[in-house]
């Protein structure tokens, strides 16, 4: 098993056909559903981004907290109640983005799941995964729901290998379309969620998130780092100073 892959985490964004699918599992995903969930108060605002593709307007995207996906859940599962207190949350984790991506300076497009996190990105996810985190922590869990986190390792076209995080975890055989339906490709990370609804197995893919450390922007070490750290900032020695000068001025 390959070691980086026992770090897997949700993406603490999601789409809105990722909610919609949450919602309407056996339905194609339209705008309709998104109506109906805002109509009963059980989905967020989320928020809007400009596309661009070099330099130009290449369409409009609506990013949302994850939590949303369980208000959809629990709105399909006839729980109002415990599906508006998820989208309270959501609402809050929101509004803690927007502040998030201002002192960034970042779109929130950079966030998109199935994106590259770029390093200043990862100064955003990092926070918004711990605030989830710990919102989820005070919400009562989804019932009869599991969360798998892995990675999808290889596929033949027809089926595709989903591999479990940690060392001792199991292989899944998808089928292919539910990648595709995901956005998602062979060595993303991802999530598989199962929900047993009596004699119904529900299960969805979800994008996931390598919960790794990235490496440091080499500007951001130069600018944190203290003179006295650094040979290069250093002032020269005097003596060294005159003996350089000397030398200069002799030639």
């Amino acid at each position: 098993m390959v070691a980086h892959i026992q770090d897997v985490q949700a993406w603490p964004v999601v789409r809105w056909r990722d909610i919609v699918h949450a919602f309407r599992p056996d339905h194609a995903a339209g705008e309709a559903q998104v109506k109906t969930l805002r109509a009963n108060e059980v989905l967020a605002d989320g928020i809007r981004f400009t596309r661009r593709n070099n330099h130009r307007l290449a369409g409009v995207g609506t990013l949302y907290s994850r939590l949303n996906v369980s208000a959809a859940v629990l709105y399909r599962r006839r729980d109002k109640d415990a599906a508006r207190m998820y989208c309270a949350a959501a609402r809050k984790i929101e509004e803690e983005l927007m502040t998030l991506l201002k002192h960034q300076q970042l779109d929130a497009s950079e966030l998109e799941p199935t994106a590259i996190p770029s390093q200043r990105a990862w100064r955003v996810l990092r926070p918004l995964c711990e605030i989830t985190e710990k919102s989820l922590a005070s919400l009562p869990s989804v019932p009869e729901e599991e969360c798998i986190a892995g990675v999808l390792q290889s596929t033949d076209g027809r089926k595709v290998r989903f591999a479990e995080a940690g060392p001792d975890g199991l292989d899944h055989e998808l089928p292919y379309a539910m990648m595709e339906a995901a956005g998602l490709s062979v060595g993303d990370p991802a999530l598989l969620l199962s929900e047993f609804t009596g004699a119904t197995i529900i299960t969805r893919l979800q994008p996931g998130l390598l919960a790794e450390e990235p490496e440091q922007e080499q500007d951001a070490d130069l600018a944190t780092a203290s003179p006295e750290m650094d040979p290069f900032h250093q002032p020269l020695d005097e003596n060294l100073q005159t003996a350089l000068f000397a030398k200069f001025r002799s030639q």
